[in-house]
């Protein structure tokens, strides 16, 4: 598959910082970039056009696409240790805007008036009906973190994953049925010693997409969630209106159905990118 990738970016305390260079308006550069969180390449559009509205944020406990119109993320990539799963239950949730998307190049991208929001700003304001209208959309519990607290709780840098970055909508029933349980299970195989990465993140219909999407067609169709290790690959894909009594079982997908469904490879040079028998029993799907 033919993809541009983004600029990289990250800035100060330690983090590395990374930058593809622009060697003239019409000529650029691109460097492939192995990143922790990725388990090597980052995750490339396959648009130019998207690729060129977009920027890679490097944390120190995940990376971020962020979409260049919204702020919010089109994918968020993350490796599950042993020693990062902690008890997250008492750890503020306050969410906040990701310093690093502020010094990007989506400030020159974003253009708004001091008194206006980003979508992402303005989905976590308890003031602002995202989703057409629905109250209920802007409840804490209508919003996720792709990265989990529980799987870095026991870190020093999960403030982190307040960011805005690691934020989309996503309906309650989903987030505390299915996708909770497939976390959890990630997560004991993290505490068993099996090092695992994750890809996760929302899912658009066609017709909604657009240059200059508004917040009533930002709601996520579907959630994916994309689990690796050294076997190969396990594919989920969740509808939206998914019911919390919900088997994360059955919602398996091909990598390459939900890559086309994105318009993004998730694993690019990745060497095995199969779906994995052990990784899936593993996982309690075999």
């Amino acid at each position: 598959m033919n993809s541009q990738r983004p600029s990289i970016r990250t800035l100060s305390h330690g983090m590395l910082l990374v930058a593809a260079a622009l060697l003239s308006p019409n000529v650029s550069m691109a460097q492939s970039v192995a990143v922790t969180h990725c388990s090597g390449e980052c995750p490339s559009y396959a648009s130019q056009v998207t690729a060129n509205r977009s920027n890679v944020v490097i944390h120190h406990l995940y990376a971020a696409g962020v979409n260049g119109d919204t702020s919010l993320p089109d994918w968020v990539a993350y490796r599950l240790t042993e020693e990062a799963v902690g008890v997250a239950s008492l750890l503020p949730r306050t969410w906040r805007p990701d310093r690093l998307v502020q010094f990007s190049a989506l400030e020159d991208i974003v253009s708004l008036g001091e008194d206006e929001l980003k979508l992402s700003e303005s989905i976590a304001a308890a003031s602002n009906p995202y989703g057409g209208g629905s109250a209920a959309a802007v409840k804490p519990e209508n919003r996720a973190r792709l990265a989990p607290m529980t799987s870095f709780a026991n870190t020093p840098y999960w403030p982190d994953l307040n960011n805005f970055s690691n934020m989309v909508p996503m309906p309650a029933p989903l987030r505390l049925g299915p996708w909770l349980r497939l976390e959890q299970r990630l997560n004991g195989m993290a505490a068993a010693g099996d090092e695992v990465y994750v890809v996760a993140g929302p899912l658009y219909l066609i017709s909604n997409l657009s240059l200059t999407p508004s917040s009533v067609d930002l709601n996520p169709a579907a959630y994916f969630k994309l689990v690796a290790d050294e076997s190969g690959v396990a594919a989920f894909a969740f509808p939206h209106d998914l019911e919390q009594s919900g088997d994360y079982c059955e919602y398996r997908s091909a990598l390459g159905d939900i890559e086309q469904m994105a318009d993004i490879q998730f694993f690019p040079g990745r060497k095995q990118q199969a779906e994995s028998s052990v990784l899936l029993k593993k996982l309690g799907c075999q």
